[in-house]
């Protein structure tokens, strides 16, 4: 480390007499550590600014089809039919989709539209040996095929992929073993 810059230049700020000043010579690592503070205080901030624009949606599917389940009457169709329920399906969610085959012990009381991220979703409320059970289907956001399993309070969610369409089923948890295989839940 130099104690006296050696290398004397005319500056600016030296005064007319000619006389040149010394000044102690400037760290070498100043403009690095002035650089390196200004990167990672932009990247910091991007990486805050990221996660905090766009929170973690973890089961946003499971709480969306719990909170419609919660909700009674107010259906977009009432008992509708197998052919009315797929013409209904292609209105919402653009086309048809795999749902399980109502007969007389599995009956549709009613059909609504939810949303969920933004993105339509249709939802099926059966009836099955007595127990309300919904079915909430969206096209398929995520690529990897991925099974969620929760519990609220009496209810029990399960979510799936089938093909293009990840599904969750909504139904009592004390009869799970009785409506799981009529609905086709894995």
């Amino acid at each position: 480390m130099k104690f006296v810059d050696t290398d004397i230049e005319h500056r600016e700020d030296d005064d007319e007499t000619g006389e040149h000043k010394l000044r102690p010579p400037r760290p070498e690592h100043r403009r690095v550590y002035t650089s390196l503070l200004l990167t990672g205080s932009v990247l910091v901030a991007t990486i805050v600014g990221v996660y905090t624009a766009f929170p973690k949606r973890n089961k946003e599917l499971l709480t969306v089809a719990v909170e419609a389940h919660a909700i009674q009457g107010a259906f977009d169709l009432d008992a509708p039919g197998l052919g009315e329920l797929q013409a209904w399906t292609v209105g919402v969610v653009g086309s048809e989709v795999p749902w399980p085959t109502p007969d007389e012990d599995l009956m549709v009381l009613g059909t609504r539209q939810v949303l969920i991220l933004k993105r339509p979703a249709a939802m099926v409320r059966y009836e099955f040996a007595g127990n309300k059970i919904s079915l909430v289907v969206t096209k398929a956001r995520d690529s990897p095929p991925r099974k969620h399993r929760r519990e609220e309070g009496e209810l029990l969610v399960r979510s799936w992929r089938k093909g293009k369409w990840t599904f969750v089923v909504v139904g009592p948890k004390a009869s799970f073993k009785t409506w799981k295989t009529r609905l086709g839940v894995p």
